[in-house]
C-alpha cells in the first residue's frame, strides 16, 4: 500500500523559498503566502473541512494525514507540496511528543506556541 501523498501536487505555479512551497493558508494574518476564504458555517470550527472545499489548506491536510502516512517506512517525494507535508508531520509528531509530559491544556498551548 502506497502512502498518501499532497493534494497541492498539481498546483504548478506555487512559488518556492529553498525548495518549500507557499502553499495558500486560511489564516487572518498578513504574510506571503495567499490567503483562503473562512470555513463555511456548516463546518464547525473544530473539524478539518473536505478536500474538495476552497478552505482546505496545506494545515488540514497534514492534520488528516499525519496517522495515515506516520505508518510508512518510506515516502517517494513527487513535489515541494510533500516536502511540506513530511516536514508538518515530522512538526507534529515532535509536538505530540512534549504535550503528553505536561500537566492541562494550558501548558499544552504554552508548549505550542514557544516551540
Amino acid at each position: 500500500m502506497p502512502a498518501y501523498h499532497s493534494i497541492f501536487l498539481q498546483d504548478t505555479d506555487v512559488r518556492l523559498i529553498a525548495n518549500f512551497p507557499l502553499l495558500p493558508l486560511r489564516t487572518r494574518t498578513r504574510g506571503p503566502a495567499y490567503t483562503l476564504p473562512a470555513l463555511p458555517p456548516s463546518v464547525p470550527a473544530s473539524e478539518s473541512p473536505d478536500p474538495d472545499s476552497e478552505s482546505y489548506d496545506a494545515l488540514d491536510e497534514v492534520l488528516s494525514l499525519y496517522r495515515a502516512n506516520t505508518f510508512f517506512r518510506n515516502f517517494e517525494i513527487k513535489g515541494p507540496a510533500d516536502r511540506l507535508l513530511i516536514y508538518g508531520i515530522l512538526f507534529v509528531g515532535e509536538l505530540l511528543g512534549k504535550v503528553p509530559k505536561l500537566g492541562g491544556a494550558r501548558e499544552g498551548e504554552k508548549v505550542v506556541l514557544r516551540f
